[in-house]
């Protein structure tokens, strides 16, 4: 069996440990796991999954931060990296060209990740490339009767979602009913806000190899916790299969995202993008399509066929504790 050095960032994540796992459930590969976080080995469950763990500084720290992740990568000869947090997704990006020197970096082009992780910039992206999303305005004024009045010049009405405009999973996140409750936003650091669409949620796993979609596997979230899908089930959708192959190209994507879709009987609209892996991954490798084993193969220069097809498959989630013996 062919054997690959795999590094993981910010494994005290749900997401980093979801990959890990869908690494370990497969036999095409002996996969070798070094993973990184800010936190200490004994205060984070995914180190547990590791062979290997070192901590990092912080990725705002982004000199600090590039210097330690390569001297991993060359003394623990890795063939990949798999950023997981959204701020490393950035710093990584910037400084692919210089890392991919030593090994694969599974990040989208430095722009698709700046546009993806400025939800405003996301929303101005989908009106260019006539992808169907809810109105948004840039909050510009922390006067309610100003901030109101933008509201209703963008042809916006209540109940309304504010949000940071770059911000991570559900933090910071309300919903705003009437006029009276304004207020909130000023409780949001650079707060957009958004028409709120009323409908079935969906995220959409993506893969592509750079120029195409080789995955895209549709999941409804029945139940969410944290803004991570804690129940769901798959779904073969065409209109959202071909909607998220729209993005993925006209993005740029390279590896993975996962795109959030609310639909109801009249339409479809895209509410944001992650270009990473995201929380909800278990139930589609349950479903047949292994994006860390995609990963792997592209990384080892094997050529990726499209998949077509998965299974319908549902999820349950549930707690689960690793233990630190010793100091």
């Amino acid at each position: 069996m062919k054997r690959t050095n795999i590094l993981v960032t910010g494994v005290g994540s749900t997401t980093a440990i979801s990959v890990i796992k869908g690494l370990r459930r497969q036999d095409e590969y002996e996969v070798f796991i070094v993973g990184t976080d800010i936190n200490d080995y004994h205060t984070i469950a995914g180190a547990q999954f590791c062979d290997k763990f070192f901590k990092v500084p912080p990725a705002s720290k982004e000199r600090e931060y590039i210097k330690k992740l390569m001297d991993i990568i060359k003394s623990e000869s890795v063939d990949l990296v798999i950023p997981i947090v959204d701020i490393e997704l950035e710093v990584i990006s910037r400084n692919k060209e210089m890392l991919e020197k030593y090994t694969t970096v599974l990040v989208s082009p430095y722009e698709t990740v700046l546009i993806s992780n400025d939800k405003y910039r996301t929303y101005k992206f989908f009106l260019e490339h006539n992808i169907p999303t809810p109105k948004t305005i840039l909050v510009k004024s922390s006067i309610p009767r100003e901030i109101l009045a933008e509201i209703y010049k963008a042809g916006i009405s209540f109940p309304v979602i504010t949000k940071p405009r770059k911000g991570v999973s559900s933090r910071g996140v309300w919903e705003i009913h009437n006029e009276d409750e304004i207020v909130l936003i000023n409780r949001v650091k650079d707060p957009i806000i958004q028409e709120k669409i009323f409908g079935q949620e969906y995220t959409i796993d993506v893969f592509s190899d750079g120029k195409k979609a080789i995955a895209v596997v549709p999941r409804k979230r029945i139940e969410t916790r944290a803004g991570i899908s804690y129940k769901g089930e798959t779904e073969y959708d065409e209109s959202l299969i071909s909607l998220a192959k729209k993005i993925v190209k006209k993005l740029e994507i390279f590896g993975p995202a996962n795109i959030q879709i609310i639909k109801n009987k009249k339409e479809i609209k895209v509410i944001e993008i992650n270009p990473r892996f995201s929380g909800g991954l278990p139930l589609t490798i349950a479903a047949g399509v292994n994006t860390p084993l995609l990963a792997v193969k592209l990384a080892m220069g094997e050529t990726l066929n499209p998949i077509n097809r998965f299974k319908k498959v549902r999820m349950c989630r549930y707690w689960e504790e690793v233990f630190f013996y010793g100091d």
